[in-house]
């Protein structure tokens, strides 16, 4: 038994009913009449996973509407005893929405909610597995060094107050459906993958309904090859998917799109042993977009300084909305910093660079003070109302709006599940 199995075995029923979660278990149920494909399980890779779920969207496409809609029964069958059903006996959802992919919809403060060129809106789903979990050769964020500890799918939101608080290695409510989700998948790929494949498109049918274009992020916490995922992406060229990823991985199709990770800097305070700046200058320079971390919660910088090099790039607010195809630039024009603030729940915001070994990216905006020592506001700026209801506080007044980026010593080795290197992937 992993010590994950363990780890969801010994969830107190008390939490398990609160958040409609089943304990998984480690025998898969038999396959059904369908005769769904079913591959060896015991040495989870990329190729093997890959293989189960091609074969898996090959075989459900290519039924008749009477036997797709027993296999799709088959695969709920076995799913049901590692993602466990709801209370009106549905499965737990493999899709779900937090308040980042809300947003797209939505709208952010005084944002309007995101329009695609042809004027439809944006709805945007997610697949949040469990962020870094190993199990044997194989690990969901293969280059999580940089943020394993300061991952948004522990630190933040909901991960953070009911999934386990400062204790990362605790897995409650999210947290544990996450688990649970990410052992379905090793456990049972064939059904994960059609079953996938069902919500997305039962998701897209509602957006198409609201007048709506779907995106579909299949990484919101992990860093998964986008091979094991290409046959779904394929199957649904209507919808947009989108990820981030620390990896040299390409998009495996038209519709299928990529903003790459910065592990972080070397900063005058503090050495940053994972830091990937040349790789990801290199992206910028190609045209592609990088999304970096800055440790102040309220502001972002405008541009950041590339030291060795001269360059500046400018920085877009990546909080608005997480529909990150929109961020495309026109051909030839470098790539933007996707700027991300700091919304860890716990940990000093001054020091939040140092305390997480660089990942963070130190920005300080130096906020400007009226006479009385208080910050000064913003008057102009529109009023925000917040989650409870009450008017937030105007935006603080800053004088700077640059980070510098110091020439960087050694740079991080990417790892892989695999042993095909890095990119190659075919």
């Amino acid at each position: 038994m992993t010590d994950a199995l363990k780890i969801a075995k010994d969830v107190k029923p008390a939490q398990r009913q609160r958040f409609n979660i089943m304990p998984p278990t480690e025998e898969p149920m038999s396959a059904g009449p369908t005769s769904m494909p079913k591959s060896d399980t015991s040495n989870p890779s990329t190729m093997s996973l890959a293989t189960a779920f091609d074969n898996a969207i090959a075989h459900h496409t290519s039924l008749s509407y009477g036997d797709r809609v027993a296999n799709s029964k088959e695969a709920i069958k076995r799913l049901a005893p590692h993602v466990g059903m709801r209370k009106d006996n549905t499965l737990v959802p493999l899709l779900g929405k937090n308040a980042k992919l809300m947003k797209s919809q939505t709208g952010y403060g005084d944002e309007e909610p995101v329009t695609i060129s042809d004027g439809r809106g944006v709805e945007t789903t997610g697949l949040a597995l469990a962020p870094s979990y190993e199990e044997k050769n194989f690990n969901t964020c293969p280059n999580a060094a940089s943020c394993k500890d300061e991952c948004l799918g522990k630190t933040s939101g909901n991960y953070f107050k009911v999934g386990g608080g400062q204790d990362l290695s605790a897995f409650k409510g999210p947290r544990l459906n996450s688990l649970n989700k990410t052992i379905a998948m090793l456990r049972e790929p064939e059904a994960f993958a059609v079953r996938l494949h069902d919500e997305i498109t039962q998701a897209k049918q509602e957006a198409r309904a609201n007048g709506n274009h779907l995106g579909v992020r299949l990484n919101v916490l992990s860093d998964l090859n986008p091979r094991i995922t290409q046959s779904i992406i394929k199957a649904h060229p209507d919808v947009s998917f989108y990820d981030y990823t620390k990896m040299a991985y390409k998009p495996v199709a038209p519709n299928h799109h990529y903003t790459y990770s910065s592990t972080g800097l070397t900063q005058p305070d503090v050495d940053n042993p994972n830091s990937n700046w040349g790789r990801m200058r290199r992206m910028l320079d190609s045209g592609n977009n990088v999304a970096m971390a800055f440790t102040d919660k309220e502001h972002l910088p405008e541009t950041l300084h590339d030291k060795e090099t001269g360059k500046r790039y400018r920085v877009v607010n990546g909080d608005t909305h997480d529909f990150r195809p929109l961020d495309e630039q026109p051909e030839g024009e470098d790539g933007v910093i996707v700027g991300l603030k700091n919304k860890k729940g716990f940990g000093s915001e001054s020091d939040a660079h140092k305390e997480s070994n660089g990942f963070f990216v130190k920005y300080d905006p130096r906020r400007m003070k009226t006479e009385k020592g208080t910050w000064q506001r913003d008057e102009s700026a529109p009023d925000i109302t917040g989650p409870s209801g009450k008017i937030k506080l105007k935006p603080t007044l800053r004088t700077n709006t640059e980070v510098s980026v110091m020439p960087q010593g050694k740079q991080q080795t990417p790892l892989t599940n695999d042993s095909i290197p890095e990119g190659e992937l075919k």
